[in-house]
């Protein structure tokens, strides 16, 4: 998550409390090295690790070069990477706070054989299943 989202009073209390990598998207290499340090740690001590490679949200339609990291921290733990895709864009737009009433489609992947991948080619099963999953969801309200 945003770390700018635990300065938030009580809900960024709770995400603290909760244990979530928290991650200063302007810090670069340092970013990656906290997200892989933390996320190895999490997945040893049993915890799922969400991550949302495209590092925000994207536009109804629109596509956005996927984030690395979750494909270098599945390559380095050789933990099971499941694609979710969803359609919550169409109810929540990227720039706005505004919301609107509707059901979001959400689909959960098959798990992902990343034996013997690189981070490189896990990333690109991933966008691939994600990007032609979100295709066939609904765009309209």
């Amino acid at each position: 998550l945003k770390e700018e989202l635990l300065k938030l009073p009580f809900f960024g209390w709770a995400l603290k409390a909760s244990k979530q990598i928290a991650i200063d998207r302007k810090a670069g290499k340092k970013a990656l090295k906290q997200l892989l340090e933390q996320g190895q740690e999490a997945l040893d001590h049993g915890r799922v690790v969400i991550i949302f490679p495209e590092g925000t949200r994207t536009g109804v339609g629109e596509s956005r070069k996927y984030n690395i990291g979750g494909a270098m921290l599945a390559e380095k733990s050789q933990a099971t990477v499941i694609p979710v895709a969803h359609n919550a864009g169409v109810f929540w737009s990227r720039n706005s706070i505004r919301k609107y009433p509707g059901t979001i489609q959400v689909v959960v992947g098959e798990p992902i054989d990343i034996t013997g991948l690189k981070a490189s080619d896990i990333n690109e099963k991933v966008s691939n299943w994600i990007e032609s999953t979100v295709a066939e969801l609904p765009t309209q309200r």
